[in-house]
């Protein structure tokens, strides 16, 4: 008799409890996945942090908090923790986290799963959670692009209805080979123990479109060279906005988030900058792009003489040449960085090495330098 008591106040205790958590185990129960950055670089560490509170007088011994990371809308991890919670307690963990590669990374909701105190009974509740950080085309050594941007830099120099303004001063910098000596800040120099020069805003801006190209000839393409053209617009806009002159961008990427092609429309500042990299950011190399050479045209029919074009394509197409081409005549500051790989340059067969030597302002950039 007393065993069947003992059954039967076991049996009322194991119910009693699967009936008190199944009903109240979510009442209060909050969780919330975010990162400790909204933007980084390729390359640079953050931290997840997750944050589970138990506002009730249950305790908790069981919380998994399972989500999955997204980046561009693709799904790129999963994880799952497992949490003991007291009553009226909260639980904050920071988890170290370094994307791969560039792109959008999200958190696509938090599942909650638990149990009750003999785990025979499992519950779930779904939460939403909009977390999102950008992380941005990591920025190359200014050494892989210093030729064609001294260059450029030197053409916005000289020009000369490129006046500076000696009432808007805008700052000191570096000592640059294109900067005039009578630019230079000796007192300054003198204390830092190196050259640098004034720099000022000037009366008439000019400004330079960067037009990137991620049309490719065929499905088996490298991904090296696209990914590094990104790269290599992120930071030509970087140097260019550090000298205070507005960049544009224009490509036929598109933004995985809108569908569309991306286009930045001319400004200069962080403010600006941080829009181009998240855009940047957003750019989805393996969906199809239309034709390129219809945007640089458009620069052909702009004869507006305070723009300057920066091409940067790994594809040289006869449509992309020919478009080229019309454009350095309009706009003979015109200058295209065509990304190749070491293979590419020991190829008899690549054509790129041609064009180079037969087209104006061409410059062949190795990305293996700069991965």
């Amino acid at each position: 008799m007393p065993i069947v008591i003992i059954l039967a106040v076991a049996g009322l205790i194991y119910l009693l409890q699967d009936r008190i958590y199944r009903r109240f185990w979510a009442r209060n129960l909050h969780a919330e996945v975010d990162y400790t950055d909204r933007f980084i670089h390729e390359g640079e560490k953050t931290e997840l942090v997750e944050t589970l509170s138990n506002g009730k007088i249950l305790p908790l011994p069981w919380v998994y908090v399972k989500f999955r990371i997204d980046r561009n809308g693709k799904a790129y991890d999963y994880r799952s923790d497992l949490f003991s919670i007291r009553f009226f307690q909260q639980i904050r963990r920071r988890i170290p986290f370094k994307p791969e590669s560039r792109g959008v990374y999200t958190i696509q909701g938090i599942d909650l799963i638990s149990n009750n105190l003999f785990i025979t009974s499992k519950f779930v509740t779904v939460l939403e959670d909009k977390a999102m950080m950008a992380v941005y085309p990591r920025l190359i050594d200014a050494e892989e692009y210093r030729i064609p941007f001294q260059k450029m830099m030197g053409e916005i120099v000289t020009r000369r209805f490129m006046i500076e303004d000696p009432f808007m001063f805008r700052g000191i910098r570096e000592y640059q080979p294109y900067d005039s000596m009578k630019s230079i800040n000796y007192k300054a120099s003198a204390r830092e123990g190196k050259w640098l020069v004034n720099v000022f805003d000037y009366t008439v801006s000019q400004k330079v479109t960067i037009l990137m190209n991620m049309d490719r000839a065929n499905r088996y393409y490298d991904m090296r060279l696209y990914e590094s053209s990104i790269r290599m617009a992120a930071s030509l806009a970087a140097s260019f906005e550090q000298e205070g002159i507005p960049v544009e961008l224009v490509t036929n990427g598109i933004d995985v988030l809108t569908g569309d092609p991306i286009r930045v429309e001319s400004g200069c500042g962080s403010g600006h900058l941080e829009v181009l990299m998240e855009a940047l950011s957003r750019l989805e190399v393996d969906l199809a792009v239309q034709d390129f050479s219809p945007e640089i045209q458009r620069g052909v029919e702009n004869t507006d003489p305070d723009t300057m074009y920066m091409l940067i394509s790994a594809f040289f197409g006869r449509p992309c040449v020919e478009a080229y081409e019309r454009l350095w005549e309009v706009h003979p500051s015109t200058q295209w960085i065509l990304p190749v790989t070491s293979a590419d340059l020991t190829d008899s067969e690549f054509k790129g090495a041609d064009l180079a030597a037969a087209e104006p302002n061409v410059t062949l950039w190795n990305v293996e330098g700069s991965l």
